[in-house]
């Protein structure tokens, strides 16, 4: 289909020492833009110019002070547009994608802010470290041509020795200079709302391998630690008392259980929704079926809204 056409007009005025300039465009012809909703947005946001014969003498109506502009940062990835910035660079994997972004998440180097992926301070830290003293293997082309590198590898097209030869040796000796040189930084201790219930002090927040956790600040003393209870404000079905928190195993994977576990032994692998059933007023799970299509069931197997039904 045909382009959109504009008739663009540009208006130059001599002001003394100044040449000033203006310009604007008229859509005559919205081509392939009758498919699409941009063409209201291109009529909205035509402006013309008055037509003015050449030598026109002009006054002076009104002068107003010039806007200051300035740079502005890019906005920050959602998953969506990191995953399409990975596949353009060339990084990754269609099946490293999704498990990347929640190790990243789970280690809190990024966290959510509705549907952008922030930076965190120990993100932001890390990076920094990593800049200084790995800079050329977290290069985007280096990172990029290992990813090629290693489907050669896997199509028989180069050996594999080699291919970890030619990352190996720089890696080496940037780690021997990083393990003399980087220095090692301790993150600002956050006090939680926590009692540690061996000693009472009042637990801290902690990084480690697995994501954040809370331990005793009494240590080596008190080496009590418990995890973080990511409460989602919806009351527990069964036992009506406490509230439901999301949970991880030991692999990582998410599922949903009770607070007053082990006295309530509530848990579903599905993510609990606020909505109410529209039959019973019962809980509402989500479910992602195929193609990442969700599916919101009842968890009352009684309820005609239930997927045993």
């Amino acid at each position: 289909m045909a382009e959109a056409i504009y008739d663009v007009t540009t208006l130059l005025v001599e002001a003394g020492d100044y040449l000033l300039n203006a310009s604007g465009s008229i859509l005559k012809f919205d081509g392939f833009l009758k498919l699409s909703d941009k063409k209201e947005l291109a009529e909205e946001k035509e402006k013309p110019v008055p037509f003015l014969a050449s030598a026109t003498a002009l006054k002076v109506a009104e002068l107003q002070p010039a806007k200051q502009h300035f740079t502005e940062p890019p906005p920050y990835f959602t998953e969506a547009t990191l995953v399409k910035e990975l596949e353009d660079k060339g990084i990754g994997r269609p099946s490293t994608y999704s498990p990347t972004i929640q190790t990243i998440l789970e280690r809190n180097y990024i966290k959510k802010d509705g549907k952008r992926l922030v930076p965190t301070e120990l993100g932001i830290l890390t990076l920094d470290l990593l800049t200084n003293y790995f800079k050329s293997l977290i290069d985007i082309p280096f990172s990029a041509e290992l990813e090629s590198e290693l489907d050669e590898v896997a199509e028989n097209k180069l050996e594999k020795n080699e291919v970890l030869a030619k990352f190996y040796t720089p890696f080496s000796s940037a780690l021997a200079v990083a393990e003399k040189e980087m220095p090692i930084i301790e993150m600002p201790v956050q006090v939680s709302d926590v009692e540690c219930d061996k000693c009472g002090r009042m637990m801290v927040y902690k990084q480690g391998r697995f994501g954040t956790f809370l331990a005793c600040p009494g240590f080596p003393e008190c080496r009590n630690t418990k995890p973080v209870l990511k409460k989602i404000g919806i009351k527990c079905p069964k036992c009506e008392q406490g509230e439901i928190i999301e949970r991880k195993t030991k692999r990582g994977r998410i599922f949903y259980g009770c607070e007053k576990y082990p006295d309530c032994d509530f848990t579903t692998w599905d993510k609990p929704l606020k909505d109410k059933c529209s039959k019973c007023n019962g809980l509402l799970l989500e479910k992602s079926g195929k193609n990442g299509v969700k599916k919101a069931y009842c968890s009352n197997v009684a309820c005609e809204n239930s997927k045993e039904k």
